[in-house]
């Protein structure tokens, strides 16, 4: 009766994380959809773009992955083996030591943004890259980035310790506000100028911090344990901070390939750097809203378990989150391929200034990640999995094999003549053999491997023809054209015909997946439903 309860509670935190993620989503992709009204000419789009990638990276270098995937998985196993104080101690102790590391880098940043930005523009000779004016924009508005990241992080580790708690609910819907108010930064402050564009970043800066109050203020019973402790040689910090690094240096690698995708992206014509992030959010939205919704409430539960040598059960949780993930991601996948150019132009083509061509070169971007829609989930997950049971050097070794790859293949596919596909071809072959790589490592500790994977794939592969069909058969008699709302109307139709036809192929073949959520959502209204009759009577 526990496992079941405790099933059904994830099945809801789930559901409540994905709400969150999804409104997160939908409001980062107006903000996409404003930078290219806002900004009209391909320059300024760029420089936007590229401004982002340091800071970013600085983020990600210094505290990023480690925030939820150590801090989360390391206070639910110190929660649940009745060590909470030990837990907040520790953690206080992490939180004290990166906000300060955090702090300097950002000053740092600040001061030093324009010789490290030139890094961009380093080139073999006769070879195309970043124009300078694009490069000292992306500088100058970067300023402002460098201060924002050292809220969001503030915002993050508040995250991550609510969701230690579990409480989902609280930690879902401030990434919203943090969008909704950049939102506003674009709608006010935007446009084709300097000016312009350093006031925008200014906005976005004061929406970090709003972002990290509402955060804090959300979750402040708990939050109010944690007091700023500067102990850096305390013996379990040093414990946490040795699990933490390796995850430190993995999301950096992500964050460096971007750099490097950008790199690249600017070797292409004006505007490639922009369609490049278009195609990158797009491909993003099944991932962000399903697989780290899934992972979000998976890696704290799996601490738990492995924390307390629940071994079957952790293996049963970790099949269970694999298998609901790929089982969506497939048709997500077949769908993106399938309508790439008309999702581009139905999301982005608001305005005569977003062109056919920017359209175009979105649309083959996208063409090339649509296997990394699958294996970049697989990956999320494999990864959350060694850091809920601590083994973080695996990630990471992943990680640092493919920020090699990832850069070679790029080149090696440039050469070939593969034009901007390279970009997107070379990351989602390089997820691939990552994804490889983390299965076998992690399927070696047989009690802990998650099980029956093969035939769930093969059904929903067979799922996926049969939908691939229907929707094939709907684009030829149904283009996306006419007006913007006809075009997202069709859209929306043919991505609704694919899910039934996918889903209905499921139950058909009364695949566990199709029948998950269905069953434990159903459960959970009817239990609620019979509580309120109960206190009725």
């Amino acid at each position: 009766m526990k496992n079941k309860r405790t099933a059904g509670n994830m099945i809801f935190s789930t559901i409540i994380v994905m709400v969150g993620l999804l409104f997160t989503k939908g409001s980062g992709f107006l903000r996409d959809i404003l930078v290219g009204i806002k900004f009209d000419q391909n320059l300024y789009r760029d420089a936007f773009t590229l401004a982002f990638t340091i800071p970013d990276l600085f983020y990600n270098l210094l505290v990023g992955g480690a925030i939820f995937s150590t801090v989360a998985p390391y206070m639910s196993g110190a929660i649940s083996v009745g060590e909470e104080k030990r837990g907040i101690k520790t953690v206080s102790i992490f939180v004290s030591v990166i906000s300060v590391v955090m702090a300097i880098a950002c000053a740092i940043g600040t001061i030093f943004s324009k010789p490290i930005y030139s890094l961009y523009a380093l080139r073999s000779a006769g070879d195309g890259g970043i124009d300078e004016q694009t490069l000292n924009l992306a500088a100058n508005a970067s300023k402002l980035l460098f201060p924002q990241i050292f809220f969001i992080m503030l915002a993050a580790l508040c995250i991550g310790i609510m969701n230690s708690y579990k409480r989902f609910t609280a930690t879902s819907f401030g990434p919203t506000i943090y969008n909704i108010c950049v939102l506003l930064s674009l709608v006010f402050f935007a446009g084709s100028s300097p000016e312009k564009l350093y006031m925008t970043t200014g906005g976005i800066l004061v929406s970090a911090i709003i972002y990290f109050l509402f955060q804090y203020f959300m979750g402040f019973d708990k939050l109010r344990q944690f007091k700023f402790n500067f102990r850096p040689n305390d013996r379990e910090f040093r414990k946490l901070f040795w699990r933490a690094l390796p995850i430190l240096f993995s999301s950096s690698i992500v964050q460096v390939n971007v750099v490097i995708l950008n790199y690249f992206a600017g070797k292409f014509d004006s505007g490639s750097i922009y369609g490049f992030r278009n195609a990158s959010t797009i491909w993003q939205i099944p991932y962000g809203v399903f697989t780290v919704a899934i992972s979000t409430v998976m890696t704290p539960e799996l601490a738990g378990l492995y924390e307390s040598k629940k071994y079957k059960e952790a293996s049963s949780l970790l099949s269970r989150s694999l298998k609901t993930s790929m089982y969506i991601m497939i048709p997500a996948s077949l769908f993106i391929w399938l309508e790439s150019l008309d999702v581009v132009k139905a999301i982005y083509q608001w305005t005569s200034s977003y062109t056919n061509t920017n359209a175009e070169t979105a649309s083959v971007f996208l063409k090339g990640f649509v296997t990394a829609i699958i294996t970049a989930s697989v990956i999320h997950i494999i990864n959350h999995a060694f850091y809920a049971i601590g083994k973080t050097r695996v990630p990471f070794w992943s990680s640092f094999v493919g920020m090699i790859m990832n850069p070679f293949f790029c080149w090696t596919f440039i050469k070939l003549g593969m034009g901007p596909l390279s970009l997107s071809a070379a990351y989602s072959l390089t997820n691939f053999l990552q994804m490889v790589f983390l299965i076998v490592i992690y399927c070696r500790n047989k009690e802990l491997a998650p099980t029956k994977m093969i035939s769930m794939l093969i059904k929903s592969v067979a799922c996926a023809v049969v939908a691939f069909v229907i929707v094939f058969m709907l684009d030829i008699l149904l283009p996306a054209q006419g007006g913007k709302i006809v075009q997202l109307a069709i859209i929306a139709c043919k991505g609704a015909a694919c899910l039934i036809v996918y889903f209905g192929m499921g139950l058909a073949l009364k695949m566990d997946e199709a029948l998950f959520w269905i069953n434990k959502l159903s459960s959970k209204f009817k239990k609620r439903a019979q509580k309120k009759a109960e206190e009725i009577e």
